[in-house]
């Protein structure tokens, strides 16, 4: 490569994603800056091992090579020179992302025992983005601990080329689709639990519930209902006897979904690359039966996520994180409306809900990882809910600031009224934090 492509390919990486970059300014308490997967494996986790499939998977996705540096008037990628680390971890994490901690790399890996845990600043990434160099590590882990596995073409291995697509930012490619405001969701006083606010730094509980996958796909088929809307309508009946029944309460229950724009745009990017689309229960749903209320919700959040709408919203969003990294402003200010802008776009819904989908490597990879998910943090809500599923088994990570159980035990005994035993695991969690005044110098 001759010296003009080298810099550019390299100018390429350090380009601002048009809506990522709100994560750069918001912190651990403001924004879910920093979630967390976990790969659960069969034989106890080597991590000098790791450490090196690290470093050849950083070849392949050089994207991932970052760090950020605080400038006088906005925040930046950096190129790191360091090597990456992998680091003893637990439930509670004690570090920040970004910081002397792990050479300033904008992801986290950590081993116990078994498991594997990955992090990742949403500012360079999104689950499902985050989740190709996932399996690209776990390949050349395996390889390197002298596994059997062969890649089927799925994972980005060293067999193929980075191409700068796959950094690109993906919201350029939708300000060419059709924009439309029609049928969206208005703002409107939503579930909130005042009584859990202000605890954005305290530790958190986190429930992980297992259901059977193919006898979910089965049932929403049957049904002509989504899984998410299936779900979104369980939990809320447990919200409801949870925190409803003796009150006065009679608010909607609005939740914000991440939907992957990749459905309608071909990328390969594994940038930020999602449109944050509301799907509200409404109150008087209460009185339906479970599935008739799902099937409300997927019929009007057919409206949502029409890629028109889709594309309206999420470029609306975009423009106006990106006129803030690019206003002219002290660095101070700039970060406090930019988390300011964060809360108050949160805070129009009850809690997030978002699906990243099957995790999937090859056949011969899976009789080595027993299990896969991946929680997101509540940050600025009482609340933050994830799906996942790994062959057989979806996974709902429930994370919340109420320390009572409640809530998951409601969840588990509508999904068994409704024909599905759950099976649950429930500790304490910390996400690994992030602020910009303890980013690696």
């Amino acid at each position: 490569m001759n010296l003009y492509m080298r810099n550019h390919a390299i100018n390429h990486l350090l380009d601002v994603d048009s809506y990522g970059c709100i994560f750069m300014y918001a912190t651990h308490c403001d924004l879910t800056t920093a979630p967390r997967h976990i790969i659960r494996m069969t034989e106890t986790v080597q991590p000098e091992t790791l450490q090196e499939a690290l470093k050849i998977a950083l070849l392949r996705f050089p994207q991932m090579g970052l760090g950020l540096t605080r400038g006088d008037k906005q925040y930046r990628y950096r190129l790191l020179e360091k090597p990456p680390v992998v680091l003893p971890f637990d439930d509670i994490s004690p570090y920040y992302i970004g910081s002397d901690d792990n050479n300033g790399y904008l992801f986290t890996c950590g081993y116990k025992d078994k498991t594997i845990y990955m992090e990742y600043q949403h500012c360079t990434s999104d689950g499902r983005g985050f989740n190709e160099f996932i399996k690209c590590v776990l390949y050349y882990y395996l390889k390197l601990c002298g596994k059997p596995v062969e890649n089927d073409g799925s994972i980005r291995t060293l067999d193929t080329d980075y191409q700068q697509e796959e950094n690109e930012d993906g919201f350029i490619k939708l300000r060419k689709a059709q924009q439309s405001s029609e049928n969206h969701y208005p703002d409107v006083p939503a579930l909130h639990l005042p009584e859990f606010d202000n605890m954005e730094d305290e530790n958190e509980w986190t429930a992980e519930i297992t259901i059977s996958f193919p006898k979910l796909h089965k049932f929403v088929k049957s049904n002509d209902i989504s899984p998410l809307t299936f779900l979104m309508a369980a939990l809320c009946h447990a919200l409801h006897r949870t925190y409803y029944v003796g009150t006065d309460r009679t608010d909607n229950i609005v939740a914000e979904v991440p939907m992957d724009l990749r459905t309608y745009i071909r990328t390969p990017t594994v940038r930020f690359f999602v449109a944050l689309l509301d799907l509200p229960f409404h109150y008087e749903y209460f009185k339906l039966p479970v599935v008739e209320a799902a099937r409300r919700m997927s019929e009007y959040f057919d409206t949502q996520r029409a890629l028109p709408h889709a594309a309206f919203w999420a470029l609306k969003n975009a423009k106006r994180v990106q006129d803030g990294h690019q206003a002219d402003m002290p660095i101070a200010e700039k970060e406090q409306m930019m988390r300011e802008q964060a809360r108050n776009y949160i805070r129009r819904d009850s809690f997030i809900l978002t699906n990243i989908g099957p995790f999937r490597v090859p056949v011969s990879m899976e009789k080595y990882i027993e299990d896969y998910g991946a929680i997101l943090p509540c940050a600025h809500q009482p609340l933050g809910v994830l799906v996942s599923s790994y062959r057989d088994t979806l996974k709902i990570s429930l994370s919340q600031r109420d320390e009572r159980p409640d809530l998951m035990n409601h969840l588990v005994d509508v999904l068994g009224e409704l024909g599905f035993p759950a099976k649950t695991k429930r500790y304490l969690f910390h996400v690994t934090r992030y602020d910009g005044e303890h980013l690696a110098k």
